[in-house]
C-alpha cells in the first residue's frame, strides 16, 4: 500500500469483542458532538463520532439497538454494554464510534462540533462550531463563536 493511502477497510469491536464492526471507505463526515442525548447515552461530556453510508456498514454479535426514537436507533453488545454504533434511517447512514475502530489505523479527523449550543465543556480548536447542525446536515448552520479556551464551563 502506498505511504499516506488509508486502507479501504477498518475493522473493530465493543469493549469485550463480541461485536464486530467494519467500514469500508472513508467516512462521509466525522464530528464532535455535544447533544444531551449523545451525552447521556455515553456518559461522557462529548461524543467523538464518524458516519458512513450504512451499506458500507456490517456489525455482527450479540447487540440491542436502542427503540429510544426513530431518528437514532443507537447499538450497543448485548454482552459488555459497549456502544458501537448509531444506525440513523431516515438518511440510510450508519454513525460508528472512532474508538471502536481504535487499534484498526482508522484516523479521526473531525470538522466541526455539532449541538455546540447544548456544550458542557468549551473547546477552543478552530473547529466550526455549529449550534445544532450545518446546514448540508440539515441544521440551522448557526454558528457559535470560539471561546477564549478549553475547559468546563462555569
Amino acid at each position: 500500500m502506498p505511504v499516506n493511502e488509508e486502507p479501504s477497510e477498518h475493522h473493530g469491536s465493543c469493549y469485550c469483542g463480541a461485536i464486530s464492526v467494519t467500514v469500508k471507505g472513508p467516512p462521509r463526515a466525522s464530528a464532535i458532538c455535544h447533544c444531551h442525548s449523545c451525552r447521556k447515552w455515553h456518559a461522557a461530556p462529548i461524543n467523538a463520532w464518524s458516519i458512513w453510508k450504512s451499506a458500507d456498514v456490517t456489525i455482527s454479535g450479540p447487540m440491542i439497538t436502542s427503540s429510544e426514537n426513530e431518528a437514532s436507533g443507537r447499538v450497543s453488545c448485548a454482552k459488555c454494554g459497549g456502544c458501537v454504533a448509531n444506525h440513523k434511517p431516515k438518511v440510510n447512514m450508519t454513525v460508528v464510534y472512532p474508538m471502536t475502530l481504535a487499534g484498526s489505523g482508522f484516523a479521526f479527523e473531525p470538522a466541526s462540533h455539532i449541538f455546540y449550543s447544548e456544550r458542557v465543556m468549551d473547546f477552543a480548536d478552530d473547529l466550526p462550531k455549529f449550534a445544532d447542525m450545518p446546514e448540508r446536515m440539515g441544521g440551522s448552520g448557526e454558528r457559535v463563536e470560539e471561546p477564549a479556551k478549553t475547559g468546563w464551563r462555569a
